[in-house]
């Protein structure tokens, strides 16, 4: 008997390229992206699950190195600042730190908080903002981030994430130099609306009203608002990684009238 081989279909050419193969593929790069999601997911969850078993004290022994690294450039405020700190250091509900504030010589007005309790202002959010009231509000946010955490938590989630990636096999070091410098973090909507509202509740405890205490924010707005091309780098800079000062104010002016009524 002679035989005659059999002829493959075109539908049996899987050398071809066509619709299925780019439907592999994006079904393999999604299938990608959602774990690549996940473990991020999971990663935050653990990052911010480990802190509950960091103590204050063991957290500022951690950072002490900044004293070193990030302070050097550093400066005491005036008494009339670290007056209004020293006042709201004393509630009661604060976490144990070992709080400190400092200034930094910048003409950019900005202030950040570094895990282990020390604050920093800068010299032009001392100018920009003048009162009392208002200063004590920026100052609360700041101790509002330590309260919650959000730096030890986004230093977490970055060495947790550096690991992972190592893991994986990528390169992590350039996330590893980096880690220093996530002190000052780029805070999440959420974390700073937490921050806004712990900030103005503290000042309504220690000073009996909200009246003014928006000042920072309102400077802010008419900066957006009235000459946005004449921001400086800097201030461009933390506009965009804060969230929309309209949609803060607005939200901190109904917190105000809560409070006030």
């Amino acid at each position: 008997m002679k035989f005659i081989p059999r002829q493959l279909h075109e539908a049996a050419d899987n050398s071809r390229g066509g619709k299925e193969g780019w439907r592999s593929r994006f079904k393999g790069i999604l299938s990608a992206v959602l774990v690549l999601g996940a473990v991020y997911i999971a990663l935050g969850f653990l990052a911010d699950w480990s802190v509950h078993f960091v103590s204050e004290e063991t957290e500022a022994a951690w950072f002490s190195w900044t004293d070193e690294v990030l302070l050097q450039a550093a400066q005491p405020p005036s008494a009339a600042v670290q007056g209004i700190f020293d006042k709201l250091i004393l509630d009661s509900g604060l976490r144990p730190y070992p709080y400190r504030l400092v200034m930094m010589p910048e003409r950019i007005p900005n202030a950040f908080a570094l895990p282990g309790g020390t604050i920093m202002v800068t010299s032009g959010l001392l100018d920009l903002v003048e009162t009392e009231i208002g200063r004590a509000m920026v100052l609360g946010h700041e101790l509002g981030h330590l309260q919650y955490r959000h730096g030890l938590k986004g230093l977490g989630r970055s060495l947790l994430l550096a690991g992972a990636l190592s893991m994986a096999g990528f390169d992590s070091s350039s996330l590893l130099r980096q880690t220093p410098l996530l002190a000052e973090m780029r805070h999440s909507r959420v974390q700073e609306a937490e921050s806004d509202t712990f900030g103005l509740n503290l000042v309504y405890a220690k000073y009996g009203t909200t009246e003014g205490a928006l000042e920072f924010f309102e400077d802010i707005s008419l900066l957006e608002g009235g000459n946005p091309a004449g921001l400086t780098h800097g201030m461009q800079s933390w506009l965009q990684t804060h969230p929309l000062t309209e949609v803060r104010l607005a939200h901190l002016r109904s917190q105000a009238s809560a409070l006030e009524n």
